[in-house]
This record gives structure tokens, C-alpha cells and sequence, in this order.
């Protein structure tokens, strides 16, 4: 049977049988369901630490009356006493705006600090994280790592952009890559890749090292003295000032939840640990939300404290034949989510996703864009790499709309945004959408692209 055809209104001559868009929009449908958040109870107040409960599941809390069943068979902090008018009032101050979980800012970001390891990158990528931060008005301080030699450009940039760029210096490792100590030179270029390390870090991988460098830089920098936001610089960009006027106050330390199906069951974080610590993280009552370890947000206080804790746990790691030297990348969200969970970073609160400073876009990009391909094979009978490569999103259209509004993720202009509507501040990990986002910003239009990667003036 031949299906009948149908032009896009975004596919740029493309054509779509009638069958794909009734079923991406079912797809858009289940998205739109999977991505609210799970009903939970209000967080302590600010300050307080709010270590989702796990701990408290694991004995760390004396008494259960303190605290009542969360998601995963965690406890959570107890809600609000309805018959008590102040506490509804704290409860209802504690949800402003739908995605705020306390007090909001009364001044600018004029004494807040973005860091972040950026090491070998072109100059566009810079003026994706750069240029979108310093448009969304940000007024403070921006420390990035980057190479010794870097290319073309970009020192350039950075300095036009006020930016403090930190080379850094590549050493060989003191430890080696199957896990023992370094006893002679292996000259070979896969060994020495391996064995490719940040001084004066020798002794931790050197993807880790930016957590002991950035703390170092923060502990320098004196006049660094308000909030600080840690992050990932290729697949991060800006949407609105992160400590703007309005944004939440930040009190000890944030670390942001990512989308509500992925949980501590994930391999990169269940594995490790349970190589390394002999704890599952996949089971109750060690089970819990999945933590990002490529945004953190503090005090200067707590992040440095923050800092310092995770650059102790990864020299323990290190030190030790069941922890040491696993070649996965990204094996320091394991250390994040193990530390969070233990109690170890009693100043920290988990804030659920998009309902916070940071917006963490991966799982569910990845959703979107893996539904997208996989009905567009089904129903149409097209390749996956035709399906992901060529074909716009389920109601695509015009200079903005890179995706239908009917996904629940975009303004009309096409800014990502929070539950509450509003555009979110820091948005991670955006590549996850793929070629039709990427396609987007390609086609060098739209209010999006404009405040991304339009050419500084």
C-alpha cells in the first residue's frame, strides 16, 4: 500500500506519509507526559541539607517521624503542616514561579563566577558558552581552562570577552592505565595518550583534574566572592543570567537532578560504584535520581569545599586496585552521585530538573530524538541516519520553531524552558537533540541562533 504524502512545514521540500505524523504525534504526546516531574514533596528551606533522603534510608537519620517515603523507597523531608498558616505560607514561597526552590536574587551577577574546563575546542564552541552567557547579562567573573596552544582565535575571543583563561599544562601521569604505579616509559602513542595527565595533578586521570584546578583558580581569585557555577563548556549555553536578578538565591551547594527516568541504576554511575565500593546503587535503598556532575552550583564556601571533597575521593579512587584507572569517561558522576548519596556533602540539596538554575536536556533529548528515528522507520520505512539526519522535528516551522511547542520544551521563539513556562537559565547538554537542532542553528536564523552564536559585534 502506497501512504499518501504530505509536505512539512518546516521539512524544506521534504515529504511525510500521513501514518508519521499521527504517530509522532502520540510520540509528542508521551513526551509531553514523561518530561512533568514527579510529584514530591516541598524541600527544607534554604540551606538546609536536603540529601534526598537516601541517607536518611540508610540509618543516617535517627527519627522516622522527621521524614516520610520518597520516590524509590527513599525518605523524603516531611511536607508542610496544612493546618499551620506559616507553614503554608513557607510552602508556598518555597514554589515561586512554579520552578524556585526558596528565596529569589535582589542583586546582579556582578560578584558570581562561571568556571569550567575547555581544553582544545574551536573558537565557535567558545562563543557558544561565552558569547550566550555574556548576553544573558551576566556581570561577574569567567575562569576557563583551556589548551597551552590554542587554536585559531580563541585567545583572542576570550580576552575581548573578559574572560580568565587558565592554560593548562599537559604531563605525563604518575600511575598507570590498567592500574599499576608507573615503573618505566612506554613510548607508544596509545600508552601515551593513556598516560596524558594536568599539572601538578599527575596522580588523577586528567578528565578529573579539573575539579583540584578549578578549585585552586576559585581559592585565587579574591574577588570571586558570591555564587559559582561549575560546569561543562562544549554542550552548555545560556538562556538567561544564572545569577541575575530573579534567579534563585543560591545558599551551601546545588546539584541538579537530571530527567526523571534516569536514576543510579545507570551504568555510569551503578557500575563504578559498585566496582569501587561494593554498595549497588541500582537497588534500594542506595537507588535514587540520577545527580549531573557537569553543573554544580555553591556558595564560594561550599564549592570549594565541594571541590576539595571530590578531589580527595578521586586520589582515594586512585589509590585503590578496585577504583583506580576504569577508562570510561564521565566515571566522575559515579564519585558526584556516591559522595551526594553517603552523606558526605551534608550543604548540598538535589533540585529536581528544570525547576531550578540549571535545565539538563540530555535524557530527554535523547528520547525525542530516538523516538523520531525509530518512527519515521517503522512507519515511513526510512534509514535511521536518514530518519535522524534529514527529517525537522514534529512541528517544526518558521526562523524559530526547531521543535513543536506541543513537546512542552520551547517558547515561541524557541528558547528551552522550565515547567513554569519561563526560559530556562543554563541549559546542558542541548547536543542531545542531534542533527535537527543542530540543523537549526546551522541555518544561522532565528532569536535562538541570534543570542547563541550570531558574531559579536
Amino acid at each position: 500500500m502506497v501512504l499518501p504524502r504530505l509536505r512539512s512545514r518546516a521539512g524544506g521540500g521534504r515529504h511525510h506519509p500521513a501514518a508519521v505524523l499521527l504517530v509522532l504525534a502520540a510520540l509528542c504526546a508521551l513526551s509531553f507526559l514523561a518530561s512533568r516531574p514527579a510529584l514530591l514533596p516541598p524541600p527544607p528551606p534554604s540551606g538546609v541539607a536536603s540529601q534526598s533522603g537516601a541517607a536518611a534510608a540508610r540509618g543516617a537519620a535517627s527519627s522516622s517521624s522527621s521524614s516520610s517515603p520518597g520516590p524509590f523507597g527513599a525518605s523524603s523531608p516531611q511536607s508542610a503542616d496544612l493546618g499551620d498558616p506559616a507553614a503554608v505560607e513557607a510552602l508556598s514561597l518555597d514554589r515561586v514561579g512554579g520552578t524556585n526552590h526558596g528565596p529569589t536574587r535582589t542583586e546582579g551577577s556582578r560578584t558570581a563566577t562561571v568556571m569550567g574546563m575547555a581544553s582544545g575546542y574551536g573558537v565557535e564552541t567558545y562563543r557558544s558558552f561565552v558569547g550566550s552567557l555574556r548576553r544573558s547579562g551576566f556581570e561577574g567573573r569567567i575562569i576557563l581552562i583551556v589548551a597551552e596552544d590554542p587554536r585559531p582565535g580563541v585567545a583572542e575571543y576570550l580576552a575581548a570577552q573578559n574572560v580568565t583563561a587558565r592554560p593548562m599544562r599537559v604531563v605525563n601521569c604518575a600511575f598507570d592505565p590498567d592500574g599499576g604505579r608507573r615503573e618505566r616509559e612506554d613510548t607508544s602513542s596509545h600508552a601515551r595518550e593513556q598516560a596524558t595527565c594536568a599539572d601538578p595533578y599527575p596522580d588523577i586521570k586528567v578528565r578529573w583534574s579539573r575539579f583540584p584546578l578549578l578549585r585552586d583558580y576559585l581559592e585565587e581569585c579574591q574577588e570571586c566572592t558570591g555564587p559559582v557555577l561549575v560546569c561543562d563548556v562544549r554542550d552548555t549555553f545560556f538562556q538567561r543570567d544564572p545569577f541575575g536578578v530573579g534567579a534563585p538565591e543560591v545558599e551551601g551547594l546545588h546539584v541538579f537532578q537530571e530527567h526523571r527516568t534516569q536514576t543510579t541504576k545507570h551504568w555510569i554511575a551503578q557500575g563504578p560504584i559498585s566496582d569501587c565500593k561494593g554498595l549497588d546503587f541500582g537497588r534500594v535503598p542506595y537507588l535514587s535520581p540520577m545527580l549531573c556532575s557537569g553543573t554544580t552550583v555553591g556558595t564560594r564556601e561550599a564549592m570549594l569545599a565541594y571541590l576539595t571533597e571530590m578531589h580527595d575521593e578521586m586520589r582515594a579512587w586512585m589509590g585503590d586496585p578496585k577504583c583506580c584507572c576504569n577508562k570510561m569517561n564521565g566515571d566522575d558522576q559515579a564519585i558526584h552521585n556516591y559522595l551526594f548519596y553517603t552523606g558526605r556533602l551534608p550543604y548540598a540539596r538535589a533540585i529536581p530538573n528544570r525547576m531550578g538554575i540549571v535545565h539538563t536536556a540530555g535524557a530527554q533529548g535523547s528520547l525525542i530524538l530516538e523516538g523520531h528515528a525509530k518512527h519515521l522507520q517503522m512507519a515511513a520505512g526510512m534509514k535511521r541516519s536518514d530518519a535522524m539526519n534529514t527529517v525537522p522535528y514534529l512541528g517544526a516551522g518558521g526562523k524559530d520553531g526547531w521543535i513543536g511547542r506541543e513537546f512542552d520544551l520551547t517558547d515561541e521563539e524557541g528558547f528551552l524552558i522550565d515547567f513554569d513556562g519561563g526560559r530556562s537559565r543554563v541549559v546542558h547538554q542541548f547536543d542531545r537533540f542531534g542533527i535537527p537542532f543542530s540543523r537549526y542553528i546551522g541555518n544561522k536564523k532565528g532569536k535562538l541562533w541570534e543570542h547563541l552564536i550570531e558574531m559579536d559585534g
